[in-house]
């Protein structure tokens, strides 16, 4: 099992570093492209970036709380309330990356009095994957807390 857990710890940091990776080098290439392909949203090249930052600091907040429940898991204190509250502090920060991304694309929609079919698509992506982190994780955190319930029931029976 700790292989696994070990395997996962190296998934989880090799994507968080790919990701902080392209999001210095390619991103703002990115946004320059379409500054130069896209004129009329050049002024917002720039907010974009800052907004994309911004929010990539909660994704690693959630890598960090992910390789705490790993490491829980590994040094034998899976089944414990700290476990089950690292579990609802990744949902609320998945429900806050939903909230901003939403608040963003009706903030860049009011903008551009527009929104581009692909960026719409991204932003669904990322509510998809952000309600399905805080669905997994409130389901993870009410068994957690059923079988930390169960655990104590059975001690004190033994």
């Amino acid at each position: 099992m700790n292989k696994y857990i070990r395997m996962f710890k190296w998934l989880m940091m090799i994507i968080a570093g790919c990701t902080f990776i392209l999001s210095i080098t390619l991103l703002p290439e990115l946004a320059s492209w379409s500054a130069w392909r896209f004129p009329e949203i050049a002024y917002l090249q720039y907010p974009m970036l800052i907004f994309l930052w911004t929010t990539s600091i909660g994704f690693y907040y959630i890598v960090l709380l992910a390789l705490n429940v790993c490491s829980n898991a590994t040094s034998g204190k899976g089944f414990t309330v700290t476990t089950a509250k690292l579990f609802d502090r990744i949902a609320l920060m998945a429900l806050v990356e939903l909230v901003a991304y939403m608040i963003g694309f009706i903030a860049v929609a009011i903008c551009t009095m527009r929104a581009h079919p692909s960026f719409v698509f991204v932003l669904f992506l990322i509510a998809f994957v952000c309600l399905i982190v805080f669905g997994f994780c409130k389901v993870m955190k009410h068994l957690l807390l059923r079988v930390i319930e169960i655990k104590e029931e059975s001690e004190y029976t033994i």
